[in-house]
């Protein structure tokens, strides 16, 4: 099986040939949007909430994911924004990311000496980079060259029967074939870690999943507030779900059943090939832009039959304004027919007995390779939508 990608300096296969303006702080947001319209189609602003008020490990994390973001496959060429009394430095941002040996350029206020500048010297290299982009062609890469990001949202009772097994399916294809996948959400393990753990293809690495969950538990605690309301979220009870653990059985079924490779802080790189369990948010801006930098090329996203299936877009549409991840829509429950149009694959089915996971599964594999050699997905497709991408942070703000 293959799919037509683009293959970067760096060895790895993009399924996307897109120019990114990059931020290094939220100040910089908008130079990045007046860039990108005056600049058109195919130059993509990553815009996020990056303060300057953020310490330690909080902006080491950030930095780390930003620079993921330049390196992901989708990028073909990147221009990094500043203002120059960044947090995170542009300039070292820039050389960060320049070594994946993909174009880049830096442009801060500071060094060009006025906003308007910025914007145009930013508009012409955009241009520039969008052209040279263009002259890029795809080429034939099996399935070893994937790198397959999984989540789920607007989970119900279907969830657990449907979308997310069928996802696994397709995790363990990939993942014997040579190939990688990602899942996330450390919340969304607690009561089924051991599970998780018994999975991992060393004590090491079980006892990584054991540590993530328990440092979860302990923010919990620490905060001296009930996680019900929030996981799971009052959408989840409303379709049926009635405890955390009945929700984490359901979605850790998206991760297939291989072995787990490892346990990677948020934003970290994906390090080869496998299976791997990102501990992050279950917050969906937080945690599309972790996958995002880890160099994920695409993502599936699971659903069951709640409220968020009726959105044209993503639960928090900013998976809209992260181009670089394009995402699947698949949908579990039989209830929400009339919202199909919007959907990639239709899980219903397995629902209703009239096909099997392994049937669906066939059918999402296929439009992944769909999807990576182009084809649009139903959120590429949906109106257009800017949200502002949020970091994860653990720390204290100023």
């Amino acid at each position: 099986m293959e799919f037509m990608g683009y293959k970067r300096p760096d060895g790895t296969v993009g399924v996307r040939n897109l120019v990114a303006l990059i931020p290094a702080g939220r100040c910089a947001n908008e130079m990045a949007c007046r860039i990108a319209d005056e600049a058109g189609a195919g130059v993509h602003p990553l815009l996020h909430n990056q303060p300057c008020v953020h310490v330690g490990p909080d902006n080491e994390a950030a930095r780390q994911v930003l620079t993921g973001l330049g390196h992901n496959p989708n990028v073909a060429a990147a221009i990094v924004l500043g203002i120059g009394c960044d947090s995170i430095s542009a300039v070292d941002l820039a050389a960060d990311i320049a070594a994946s040996g993909k174009p880049v350029e830096v442009l801060t206020i500071e060094r060009e000496g006025d906003y308007d500048t910025v914007v145009s010297k930013g508009t012409r290299f955009a241009r520039q980079m969008k052209a040279d982009a263009t002259l890029l062609q795809r080429k034939p890469f099996g399935l070893e060259w994937l790198k397959l990001a999984v989540k789920c949202g607007g989970s119900d009772t279907t969830s657990a029967l449907g979308c997310n097994p069928v996802a696994g399916w397709a995790v363990d294809r990939i993942v014997d074939a040579g190939g990688a996948a990602i899942f996330s959400e450390t919340a969304e393990l607690i009561g089924a870690e051991h599970i998780v753990a018994r999975r991992a293809a060393t004590p090491e690495v079980a006892q990584k999943v054991l540590d993530a969950v328990a440092r979860m538990d302990k923010r919990i605690s620490d905060a001296g507030v009930d996680i019900l309301g929030s996981e799971p979220t009052p959408g989840n009870i409303k379709g049926g779900l009635t405890s955390i653990e009945e929700k984490s059985l359901g979605a850790i079924a998206k991760s297939g059943s291989r072995p787990l490779q490892d346990v990677l802080m948020w934003g970290a790189r994906l390090p080869g090939s496998g299976l791997y369990f990102m501990d992050g948010s279950a917050n969906t801006p937080q945690m599309a832009l972790g996958l995002a930098a880890s160099g994920a090329q695409i993502m599936t996203f699971g659903y069951g039959g709640g409220l968020p299936s009726r959105f044209r877009g993503m639960p928090a549409s900013s998976l809209g304004n992260l181009p670089i991840l394009p995402v699947i829509k698949i949908v579990s429950s039989p209830h929400v027919k009339s919202e199909l149009d919007y959907f990639d694959v239709y899980a219903g089915s397995i629902i209703e007995g009239m096909e099997s996971v392994d049937d669906v599964g066939q059918r999402l594999l296929g439009e992944i390779l769909a999807v990576a050699s182009g084809k649009p997905s139903k959120v590429e497709l949906a109106p257009r939508y800017r949200e502002v991408l949020e970091m994860w942070r653990t720390g204290p703000v100023f």
